[in-house]
């Protein structure tokens, strides 16, 4: 059962919901760091892909621990990618109203140039998958180009 949920609203062109696809603003950080690093830019909601990825350079500057290989398959077909642990954190709205931000750590494998190729679209430094949405309700409201994004925050573990 949900402690709460966080909700993010907002809106986007709708060329640009039309030719990029959902992007919600938000930042990478380090699974446990007292020092608050974060690398901040866009993530893009793919329901398509199962899982999340990371630019690798962002994994990188975050000095992320590897945490082994996985195989992955898409649009570009197949290979093997690091992957990686990184804390995912949004704006967001909580419950009762007051702006907050939605954090967790969540499974992720770092993408060479991620960033660099998404460069004409904005500042995508993430992808979240199914796996992400898994229990979350999504609204993409492609003629008005607006976004919805429900998430509940799940009792006793944030991982994904």
């Amino acid at each position: 059962m949900a402690d709460s949920i966080y909700r993010i609203e907002l809106a986007m062109t709708v060329a640009r919901l039309q030719s990029v696809g959902p992007l919600i603003p938000g930042a990478w950080g380090r699974e446990s760091d007292d020092l608050n690093r974060e690398i901040r830019g866009e993530f893009l909601i793919d329901t398509g892909a199962y899982g999340a990825m990371i630019d690798l350079e962002t994994a990188e500057a975050l000095a992320l621990t590897p945490q082994g290989v996985r195989d992955v398959h898409g649009i570009h077909g197949h290979g093997r990618l690091q992957q990686y642990l990184g804390r995912v954190s949004l704006p967001a709205v909580a419950a009762d109203g007051r702006r907050t931000v939605y954090s967790t750590v969540i499974e992720c494998v770092g993408v060479p140039s991620l960033r660099e190729k998404n460069r004409e679209h904005g500042d995508v430094i993430g992808i979240l998958g199914r796996k992400f949405l898994g229990n979350a309700c999504l609204v993409v409201d492609g003629a008005s180009g607006r976004i919805e994004l429900e998430i509940p925050e799940q009792s006793g573990s944030d991982r994904y």
